[in-house]
């Protein structure tokens, strides 16, 4: 473990808070973003955030005694309980999906458990470690897309799914650089973080998103119009990038998670956020 005090990197306007909004999804038409492409990605992420969210706590909470910073320590307590809600959010929004008929989600619950459950035994304390770290440098890349480039992801559509989606990706920016610090506070090879980005998780995510966005597509027969496959592998391509966005960055000596435009991105839509729940 590293024996240097790492301190937290979250800049100091950045309070990380837990907020109960309640999403009870009455008013989401099935196509709740732009298209079916970006709604079933969204919802394929849904499908597997639960349990995510659950690991990342659990080794978050197993390692916590081992962070000497206090304002560290203090903000992964905070993430925990963001997670928490998040998870929970999520689980009722994948009951929703369930009721719509889309059978096959209990499966990739499962499978997704049992899979995690298998890696985090054969795992070094080590490598266990970067799975918080890897997981929320996939949800604040694809939460930064979101919130950047809105209009594309939304269109014209406005319901409260879409008001779900900005809370979660809002509190993602908001803690992105907590699992990243609690890393570097107990191992300080970045390398390992880089590597296991890409030969483990990044192809592991990759394939379960696509897999689940593919098996929602298959359901509600879109992928079998003709007009529907070059939209398909359109979004594919420009959507894929979001997983390995920025891993290189990681070996840099000196590495910062946080940006002055993820600052200013922050601020605004916590305005915005606020704004609209005030």
């Amino acid at each position: 473990m590293n024996k240097d005090l790492v301190q937290s990197t979250t800049p100091e306007g950045v309070k990380i808070t837990s907020r109960r909004p309640k999403f009870d999804f009455s008013d989401t038409p099935k196509v709740w973003l732009s298209d079916p492409f970006k709604t079933h990605f969204m919802n394929a992420l849904s499908i597997l955030i639960p349990h995510s969210e659950r690991t990342v706590n659990a080794i978050m909470r197993q390692n916590i005694q081992h962070i000497s910073d206090a304002r560290l320590k203090n903000e992964v307590k905070s993430l925990i309980k963001q997670e928490g809600a998040h998870a929970a959010m999520h689980q009722k929004s994948n009951s929703c999906l369930k009721q719509c008929g889309y059978t096959k989600i209990a499966f990739f619950e499962k499978l997704q458990k049992k899979s995690m459950s298998m890696l985090r035994r054969v795992s070094s304390d080590a490598f266990e470690m970067v799975i918080p770290a890897a997981f929320e440098h996939f949800t604040s890349a694809i939460s930064r897309d979101f919130l950047v480039n809105k209009d594309e992801w939304v269109g014209q559509q406005t319901n409260e799914a879409i008001d779900f989606a900005v809370w979660h990706s809002l509190e993602e920016i908001e803690h992105q650089a907590v699992c990243y610090d609690a890393y570097k506070a107990l191992y300080p090879s970045q390398w390992r973080l880089v590597f296991a980005l890409l030969f483990c998780w990044v192809p592991l995510t990759v394939l379960s998103t696509y897999i689940v966005q593919l098996y929602l597509l298959h359901k509600d027969r879109v992928i079998y119009q003709p007009k529907n496959w070059v939209p398909y592998f359109k979004f594919l391509s420009g959507n894929i990038g979001l997983f390995t966005k920025g891993i290189f960055k990681y070996r840099e000596k000196g590495f910062q998670p946080w940006s002055p435009s993820d600052e200013a991105l922050y601020h605004k839509a916590l305005t915005q956020f606020e704004a609209k729940t005030s």
